[in-house]
């Protein structure tokens, strides 16, 4: 059985509960579950079992659904979407937008007193643990079910989310904020509760992560495969795109898929078969590779291959020194696939992701040639053309794949 971590985030909660749905697919048995700020929401839903229902609630979420806002006003909250994720500014926008009167959260209130049921989560047998901070005594509290009184459990959990942005309401006569500004990943909750084998799933939200002492701990992170947007980006198109992110990096990281932004079950795609294709690539590929890339042509076409090219592929794909042969296999034909189209979220086999990539590839025609300066220079310089030596180099080596009978 495993404790479940789930971190503050705002609008990325979505994410969670893809992770979530995941979990509960692979029969992962989660027995306690600590959460800050959206992490602590969600977190009681986990606890009271109702995946369905949480899904739908992120699935058809809105801005509606959490605040009430003035069109005028929703339209500059959207214009933050792309706000750098720096809280004091963030803080000042916001209070711009609203001119210090604060976000009126109580559709979020209502939501949560028509899903949330207090009974079901006290009966649950499972340890659920929270984060806020006692703005009136400068005090975090760290609180679990049992902390906190019968009856409150809605006003605890919005106090556990409550940004210095929203409209604050007291708790017996108390302001709270957002637990964020204390823990905004509580491992130690869990930790103090006994827990050793841990999953955490990561939002990157603003706030602070306190250190945890890691010894003896079996922790497994899920982390998001790209950034999942802003903290108060509330759009439902959002929303369902972080909801299939959690889902698909989930299985990745339990069941070992491969890629970066696919989901490719490539277990029997072995490190040789991947050097062959490399190996048997013909002299005039290489050579116009080679040629791409900026490389002098004057050395034996394999050496040419395994010292220069390769090398210089695995940096421009960003794998770093220690990437395998099948690691930039893959990164190029997921460069392929994201510009011939290919679904995104679905679990490939090998063969099936190489055939996609195949059917769909067609040659790019690029307007014009890079300087051989850029090419053979610093790759510091080789950032604002690589993409385009990574589209000339793959449609090179497709071209080569698809002789492959």
């Amino acid at each position: 059985m495993y404790g479940l971590v789930l971190e503050g985030g705002g609008a990325r909660g979505a994410y969670q509960i893809g992770a979530w749905k995941a979990l509960a697919e692979l029969g992962i048995e989660i027995r306690g579950v600590a959460g800050t700020s959206v992490g602590a929401l969600n977190g009681a839903m986990v606890v009271q079992d109702d995946l369905e229902k949480a899904y739908d609630i992120r699935y058809n979420i809105s801005y509606s659904r959490i605040m009430k806002l003035e069109d005028d006003t929703l339209e500059k909250l959207r214009e933050l979407n792309g706000f750098p994720e720096n809280f004091h500014a963030l803080l000042r926008a916001v209070r711009e937008i609203f001119k210090e009167k604060g976000i009126d959260i109580s559709p979020l209130r209502q939501l949560l007193q028509r899903c949330v049921s207090e009974e079901k989560i006290r009966n649950s047998g499972r340890d659920f643990g929270i984060i806020t901070v006692s703005l009136t005594d400068f005090k975090p509290l760290e609180l679990y079910i049992e902390d906190i009184p019968a009856g409150r459990l809605v006003d605890y959990l919005i106090a556990s989310a409550n940004l210095p942005f929203f409209k604050l309401e007291k708790i017996d006569g108390k302001l709270f904020i957002d637990g964020g500004f204390f823990d905004n990943l509580p491992v130690k909750l869990l930790t103090e509760k006994g827990y050793r084998d841990i999953i955490v799933v990561r939002l990157y939200g603003m706030g602070r992560t306190r250190r945890v002492n890691k010894r003896g701990l079996n922790i497994i992170t899920v982390n998001p495969s790209e950034d999942l947007g802003g903290t108060l980006d509330f759009s439902t198109e959002r929303a369902r795109k972080n909801l299939n992110l959690g889902y698909y990096d989930t299985l990745r990281v339990f069941r070992g898929y491969l890629g970066r932004d696919y989901y490719i079950d490539a277990g029997g795609l072995s490190e040789d078969y991947c050097f062959n294709i490399f190996l048997n690539l013909s002299q005039s590929a290489v050579v116009k590779m080679a040629r791409v890339l900026g490389f002098s042509e004057n050395i034996p076409y394999r050496r040419l291959l395994f010292e220069k090219v390769v090398p210089r592929l695995s940096d421009l794909l960003d794998l770093g020194d220690r990437a395998s042969y099948r690691d930039i296999l893959l990164g190029i034909l997921e460069r392929a696939a994201s510009r011939g189209g290919a679904r995104r979220f679905k679990i490939y086999g090998f063969e099936e992701f190489m055939k996609t990539v195949l059917d769909n590839h067609r040659p790019a025609a690029f307007p014009k040639k890079i300087p051989r300066l850029l090419k053979a220079g610093d790759m510091l310089l080789l950032r604002t053309v690589k993409n385009q030596l990574i589209h000339e180099v793959s449609d090179i080596l497709l071209g080569e794949l698809k002789k492959i009978p």
